[in-house]
């Protein structure tokens, strides 16, 4: 019998026992609590009302983590107190100070003489603390109204934007540590180490103990797979030494409307990043306080220079350094509708390459795990504690130290996440996903929501009076639906009263990365953004992000339907001139023109008048004093003062076509380029001087003060537009003998016509290097005019007109795709695309040139480049080639776009300049003529922008509903390389069977059957120089995996029972090579016949359907009828008595049957070499490999 007051040293319930707490008033103090059998303090029926409290004290003899109540393995731990709801709710108005009451949005249950915690309602919740504990005195009698016992000394906001979280702290239950241990930040601990846990209505006070691992307030341990009866509901932990509901080795276990308040180190633990399918829902967590810092108000280090925090005797976790409401090592599970207010975030998902403490050997990868859902959650007052951090932050890294691999080391590094599909062996997964966070609202978040990894995508997002609206990066990242709101009243109100808590100015809506990580915006507000002309108070929303020559933007936003509420016109972007290369490079996609007030697809991009940031002097490249107008397109098409923008904003919005859209190449000459790391060694910073500037690049055709050019450096890529513009790219050193032009992003379809100097009699060997192992490096073949260049619609001439060397610089696009794919949008994001980048293509210029000029002295900085470059005279203008003029086929892979008429063929067809947008002639009903051949497209004069105009199906082809925006038309694409068609024709190929070579590679697509639906023809692909598919089918092998894998013999009927063996003369050894030529030049077909004919014993093998990594070759000889292969150890009998072949040693054959070694490709992940014997060997297979591309005409 436990009396009230009763101390016990230990009370121990075994394994088929049962001790049961009565619903009566009871006081116990004790030291440990251990269940092996039941223990029950009500049941999931029958919840205890009682005022039940348990004291963890310590004693002599029992060691400080015993200090607990422990669920053992065998356990079954039942405690059940009253329930209150909801344990928390939002304030329905603000609460003034000196005042008592508050207003509740929903009623409660809760009771007089009960504790409620309010939140703080200021941005810097450890700076200065305005969170308050109240006792209430009386409840309305509709639950919506409380008066506390005393009167509140903060404000607390409850406005329309945003309200303060109102939290019941107290429950019927109490486990609390006792006032002995409180100096060593100890208390008891409550831990659950089987799998039949059920805790509900329970506060835990003074709970947790900070320098014992696993001793929480509430803690699930190595449970494992948990059943759906066990859970943590209603719930509340108040000041504890560590943590408050921690998830440890347990999965599908439920914590749902539990509140955690005045919490040290992270409250909501998931802890070893093992942890999955766990319900994390309706809970609340506030005042989180980080560890190990010597002032947790201080802002220390950033996602760019982070601090190294190691774990130690007073810091068992390093990643506590940047506590979190909800700490979520491992994303996979459901994190829904839960609030945070404090902490370094309120929500932190951390990357974890591999599972950490006990579940260190499990063989999973955190960071490549989604969330199962995240939506309705909400944060605030966080989001400061380093540069850069947000209220909901994706990022910081811990993993062990290699030195001892025993010591946690964790940084709040940038860092990235590879979200993978599930599957049965989630570490062997390898579908690509998306990390999907959901109807989220943040307030007095800093960056609001941070992110870096993959695939990011954030829809339904609302923010308030953050330093950042959102800044989600990655690559790709999608922002959907969202709503950003820079100044709310209380925003003003803290900026007013609040000193060092939100500042006024250096804030600011939205800002797109300068490389690499793609944005997709969709359906996107942003509002009340003020404006100062003092530089530290500047609001603006957009802010570009041009500090840097190492780093260089390629196109890396699309946006679309985003809305300027109330900011002023001043403060729509900010874009000061900068002498760098990511400003010059700076452009954004407006596909619908909503954000720069145009209403057409813009483009906007970096533009000032009256400096080109090059350097002041008379040689100078492009002087200082000339514009930068590398972006102006069409002056009819272009403005620099769009309806939305100022012309402080330093941009130029142009009207964007899809073939005349964003390109980034990157010029590389060797041991004179640097790379991004090399520049970063440089002294002085390659950054915003001139002293590493290595020329310009220019628009053909416009000099003088009508000059379109840019300053290039040696630290270089070049963003700028494709089409017939042209790019003149000079020297400041003269002529490079190699140069490397690196396609890194020419969009599908589209080409840059590149010219550069060389002195008279240059000669040239120019070869494009791509994938080999899908389509063979080839020479571009030297052209007798410029036009033969542009002809060209696969880019295979270049020509030397005596001072210009001119290639058509393009993107093979072989399929699979060597790079990453274009970044497509879906939901409010759908047909927004950023394209792709190539990863290793290049067209290498290797230039002769016999009368290399030294003077000037090709030296730059003290350095000598007289190895790399042959000295040259000139200025820019003396070299830029003239416009061009003739036809070509600038688009030649068209899709659905939207193509807003120019202003003046609107004038022509009477339509105001007001309305010449596609929302407006669709409103207006003029759809049926904006089609091919269109009175629209008549009255169209530039007839090349008819031309490609008639590609899309005519203008506003997309609003008008001929297609779906960013729709591809099937067919075949004319860009397939001469090193991979042989020059054959798309029609040529199909009888011989090139279908299977090339369709996979996408090319060819409508004649090879696939665009119809058809499928691949059905043809004979022979699979020998010597044999016949008579012969195999004789054989019975017509359905053998190597066959079927290659798609030889198709046409060739496989007989419905074996056939007799054939005689067999001589071993033979045949193989063909089926993919042209290699990079070291092999012939296209290759025979080895036996010995009597004294051929090379050398077979090659290419898998025509693969599509994994490069594809290896391998040889093997053979010499009298023998031959061996490596790495197979397969056996088979020869069905006339001959002996066994084996592969790995000599083999022969006598008798019937097919030649000793047959050699067949298989397997998308590279070459399989197999030697297959035995005449006769039969069984059904099923075709693979190109069959999935659509063939519908199998065996």
């Amino acid at each position: 019998m436990l009396s009230a007051g009763s101390r016990f040293r230990r009370i121990t319930v075994p394994e088929g026992s049962q001790l049961v707490i009565d619903d009566a008033p009871l006081n116990l103090t004790l030291t440990s609590l251990l269940v092996y059998g039941n223990l029950s303090l009500g049941s999931p029926s029958c919840r205890l009302s009682s005022a039940i409290s348990i004291t963890f004290a310590p004693a002599t003899g029992v060691a400080t983590n015993q200090m607990a109540l422990r669920g053992m393995n065998t356990s079954t731990v039942d405690i059940h107190g009253e329930l209150f709801t909801p344990t928390w709710t939002r304030l329905a108005q603000t609460a003034r100070p000196n005042t008592t009451w508050v207003a509740l949005q929903q009623p409660v249950n809760w009771r007089a003489g009960q504790l409620v915690a309010i939140p703080t309602s200021l941005w810097k919740d450890e700076c200065r603390n305005q969170n308050e504990v109240k006792q209430i005195q009386s409840i309305s009698a509709d639950g919506k109204n409380i008066t506390f016992t005393t009167a509140m000394q903060f404000m607390h906001y409850g406005g329309p934007e945003y309200q303060t979280e109102v939290v019941l702290l107290s429950r019927s239950i109490l486990l609390q540590g006792s006032p002995e241990t409180a100096a060593n930040l100890t208390g008891g601990h409550l831990r659950i180490e089987g799998k039949h846990g059920r805790i509900r209505g329970v506060l835990g006070y003074r709970m947790g103990q900070q320098t014992q691992m696993g001793s929480y307030p509430f803690h699930f341990h190595m449970a494992g797979e948990v059943p759906a009866d066990s859970y943590m509901t209603d719930n509340a932990v108040y000041a504890s030494y560590w943590r408050a509901f921690t998830i440890h080795g347990t999965h599908a276990l439920t914590v749902a409307n539990n509140t955690a308040f005045h919490v040290a180190g992270s409250a909501f633990y998931i802890e070893d990043g093992a942890e999955e399918r766990n319900r994390i829902t309706g809970n609340f967590a506030g005042y989180i306080h980080p560890l190990g810092r010597a002032d947790p108000c201080d802002a220390v280090g950033s996602v760019f220079a982070a601090p190294t925090i190691r774990q130690s005797a007073t810091l068992l976790q390093p990643a506590d350094w940047a506590a979190a409401g909800f700490y979520l090592s491992n994303a996979n599970n459901y994190i829904d509708n839960n609030a945070a207010s404090g902490g370094t975030s309120g929500f932190m998902f951390l990357n974890l390459p591999l599972p950490i403490g006990l579940n260190r050997n499990v063989p999973l990868e955190p960071y490549k795990r989604p969330p199962l859902s995240f939506s309705g959650n909400t944060a605030h007052s966080s989001g400061y504690h380093w540069d850069n951090a947000a209220a909901i932050y994706c990022g910081g890294d811990l993993r062990y130290d290699p030195a001892d691999n025993v010591t946690l080391t964790y940084k709040i590094e940038r860092s990235t996440f590879d979200p993978r599909q599930d599957s049965p062996d989630p570490n062997n997964a390898s579908i690509p996903v998306k990390f999907v966070l959901r109807n989220t609202k943040v307030w007095l978040g800093g960056f609001s929501v941070a992110s870096y990894g993959d695939r990011f995508m954030v829809d339904g997002f609302e923010s308030h009076d953050g330093t950042m609206g959102a800044a989600v990066r990655g690559d790709p990242n999608e922002l959907y639906n969202a709503d950003l709101n820079l100044n709310s009243p209380q925003a003003a109100w803290l900026t007013a009263n609040i000193p060092n808590d939100l500042q006024q100015g250096y804030r600011f809506g939205l800002q797109f990365y300068d490389t690499w990580m793609r944005h997709l915006l969709a359906n996107v507000t942003i509002r009340n953004v003020l404006y100062s002309t003092t530089e530290w108070l500047t609001q603006a929303a957009l802010v570009s992000m041009t500090h840097s020559d190492q780093f260089k933007p390629y196109h890396v936003a699309s946006t679309r339907g985003v809305r300027l509420v109330n900011v002023s016109k001043a403060a729509v972007l900010s874009n000061a001139v900068t002498r760098t290369g990511s400003w010059r490079s700076y452009n954004v996609l407006d596909a619908d023109g909503s954000f720069s007030g145009t209403q057409r697809p813009t483009l906007l991009a970096s533009y000032t008048a009256a400096n080109s940031t090059g350097p002041c002097d008379a040689s100078a490249a492009v002087p200082c004093n000339s514009s930068f107008a590398w972006w102006l397109t069409d002056p009819a098409a272009c403005t620099t003062t769009p309806p939305n923008v100022p012309a402080t904003s330093n941009i130029i919005a142009c009207d964007w076509y899809p073939w005349r859209t964003q390109a980034r190449l990157s010029l590389e000459v060797p041991t004179y380029t640097l790379t991004s790391e090399q520049s970063s060694w440089l002294s002085p910073s390659i950054n915003n001087i001139n002293i590493y500037d290595a020329g310009g690049v220019a628009q053909f055709g416009l000099t003088g003060a009508s000059r379109r050019a840019g300053i290039i450096t040696r630290s270089e890529g070049v963003t700028g537009l494709t089409g017939r513009g042209g790019w003149y790219v000079h020297w400041n050193l003269g002529a490079p003998k190699t140069m490397k032009i690196h396609v890194e992003t020419v969009p599908r379809g589209t080409s840059v016509i590149y010219a550069s100097r060389y002195p008279p009699g240059t000669t040239f060997n120019v070869t494009r290097a791509a994938s080999a192992w899908l389509v063979p490096d080839g020479q571009l073949l030297p052209a007798d005019s410029l036009d033969q260049v542009l002809a060209s619609d696969s880019g295979e001439y270049h020509y030397f007109d005596g001072s210009l060397l001119f290639i058509k610089v393009l993107d093979i696009w072989e399929m699979p795709y060597q790079g990453r794919e274009p970044a497509r949008g879906e939901g409010a994001g759908a047909g927004l695309m950023v394209p792709g980048s190539r990863w290793g293509m290049y067209y290498q210029v290797d230039a002769g040139m016999p009368d290399c000029s030294v003077s000037p002295y090709p030296s730059q900085n003290g350095q000598d480049f007289s190895a790399q470059f042959c000295a040259m005279n000139g200025t820019v203008d003396a070299y830029l080639p003239p416009p061009i003029t003739t036809p070509y086929n600038e688009w030649t892979i068209p899709y659905c776009a939207d193509v807003a008429p120019p202003p003046g063929v609107c004038t022509a067809m009477g339509v105001a300049s007001g309305d010449c947008t596609c929302a407006g002639l669709q409103r207006q009903g003029r759809c049926p003529g904006l089609g091919v051949g269109s009175l629209w497209l008549g009255a169209t004069s530039d007839a090349n922008l008819r031309a490609n105009v008639e590609k899309a199906l005519g203008y506003c082809s997309a609003s008008c509903g001929r297609c779906a925006e960013g729709q591809e038309f099937c067919g075949d694409v004319p860009i397939m390389p001469l090193s991979l068609s042989r020059n054959m024709t798309c029609a040529a190929m199909v009888p011989l069977g090139r279908c299977f070579e090339v369709a996979p590679r996408g090319y060819c697509a409508d004649t090879c059957g696939l665009c119809s639906g058809a499928g691949l023809p059905c043809v004979d692909l022979g699979w020998s120089d010597q044999y016949t598919c008579t012969d195999l089918q004789s054989w019975g092998l017509c359905n053998e995996t190597w066959v079927t894998d290659n798609s030889y013999c198709r046409k060739t009927p496989q007989p419905p029972s074996p056939a007799p063996a054939a005689p067999l003369a001589a071993a033979t050894t045949t193989t063909a090579l089926r993919s042209g030529t290699t990079r070291e030049g092999a012939s296209s077909a290759t025979t080895v016949t036996d010995d009597n004919n004294n051929a090379p014993a050398t077979t090659t093998l290419v898998d025509l359907a693969t599509t994994g990594e490069q594809q290896q070759q391998q040889q093997q000889p053979s010499s009298g009828g023998s031959a061996a292969v490596s790495g197979t150890s397969a056996e088979q009998q020869d069905t006339s008595g001959g002996s066994a072949i084996s592969t790995g040693a000599s083999a022969s054959t006598g008798g019937g049957g097919p030649p000793a070694a047959v050699i067949a490709g298989a397997a998308a992940a590279g070459i399989v070499v197999a030697l297959v014997a035995a005449a006769g060997a039969t069984g059904p297979r099923a075709l693979s490999g190109l069959d999935a591309a659509g063939n519908d005409d199998a065996q």
